[in-house]
């Protein structure tokens, strides 16, 4: 059996890294041009790296994701969670002290970043064929029970086919459903579970602002924050151990009114409400990074302007064809959203695939 799988998040390749130790041969077609998917790390020096993308994981209850990093060697970092955190909720009234622990429950973060994950994973699967810049726009269904998969590659307009036994798309639901073309057709059914799974940080937008020491821990504070008047809606420290201070925070605004402010004039917004936190040491920081979810078109399609408020349903969608299936985080019924629940997806498929 040969398998083409699209997508080279940590899905895919998680998926790669299990069938490499099969007798199923596969090869892999990513749009961006880089690996990793959602997981994006600015790495300015070994010391300092910063995610904005995935961030934790929860060691007490996400086994698969625990023992992967046992295996590739990976080091940890404990979340800082200790001192006083910040509770603001309108201009009328005073910043609220509350304990870190009713803001963050224990997690953890990888030494070097999630990307760090990511390369370990690529390291070990064995001569991985990845064309980048190659985004899928159709698959067929062939009478000899194959697939043809069609797609162009990005960089010179060339369209290309890859036949393969079995496909594994990676691709959040929404942008499945909206980039690609199923012959025979997708069935109701399973087009309306797409929709009504929303792309996991999708319409959100992440900041991070480093500084030359945690002045805040020295106040006593954890950098643990949430605020309703933003543009940060929750706060934390990210510093890490042998480099750089930082802060990190998801956004409030949502998608439409970010779209209306330069990156300039976010960036000031962000650190006149660090200041209003901190105080006047906020102001003076070294640099700040910023990714906005929504404007990434590898990722999310005109249906994701909402914040989610709720948890999502995720899970797998109901059958299409024999042989194609669906991993990602939004595919996952128990950890739908984390990075837990992209490597059991992964799981599923592998699990299906050689049954």
């Amino acid at each position: 059996m040969h398998v083409l799988i699209v997508g080279s998040g940590i899905s895919g390749l998680r998926l790669a890294d299990l069938l490499s130790n099969s007798d199923i041969t596969f090869n892999m077609i990513e749009a961006r041009d880089r690996i990793g998917g959602r997981i994006l790390t600015e790495i300015p020096s070994s010391d300092n790296y910063y995610d904005l993308g995935p961030t934790w994981f929860w060691p007490e209850k996400e086994p698969k994701i625990v023992k992967l990093i046992e295996e590739l060697k990976l080091s940890t970092i404990e979340q800082y969670n200790n001192g006083q955190s910040l509770l603001e909720l309108n201009d009328n009234k005073p910043v609220k002290f509350i304990k870190s622990s009713e803001l963050n429950s224990y997690c953890m973060r990888i030494e070097g970043g999630i990307n760090a994950l990511v390369q370990a994973i690529y390291r070990r699967i064995p001569s991985l064929d990845i064309e980048l810049n190659t985004r899928a726009n159709a698959i067929k269904h062939n009478k000899n029970q194959t697939y043809t998969i069609t797609a162009v590659n990005k960089l010179s307009g060339e369209v290309k086919k890859y036949d393969a036994d079995a496909v594994v798309f990676t691709l959040p639901p929404r942008l499945l459903f909206e980039n690609i073309d199923f012959t025979p057709e997708l069935p109701e059914e399973v087009k309306v579970d797409l929709l009504n799974k929303p792309t996991w940080m999708g319409a959100q937008a992440k900041a991070i602002i480093t500084y030359e020491q945690a002045f805040w821990r020295i106040d006593g504070l954890s950098g643990n924050a949430i605020s309703w008047q933003g543009p940060l809606r929750e706060i934390y420290d990210v510093s890490t151990p042998n480099g750089d201070s930082a802060l990190f925070g998801f956004f409030g605004m949502t998608p439409a009114d970010r779209s209306r402010e330069t990156e300039a004039s976010i960036e000031d917004k962000v650190i006149s409400q660090l200041v209003r936190l901190f105080g006047e040491q906020a102001r003076d920081y070294k640099a700040f990074y910023y990714k906005d979810w929504s404007q990434d078109k590898n990722t999310v399609t005109s249906g994701d302007t909402l914040n989610i408020e709720s948890f999502p349903t995720y899970g797998q969608p109901p059958a299409y064809l024999d042989n194609v299936y669906f991993a990602g985080t939004e595919y996952d019924t128990n950890n739908g959203g984390h990075l837990e629940g992209a490597l059991a997806s992964a799981e599923y498929a592998f699990n299906n695939l050689t049954k």
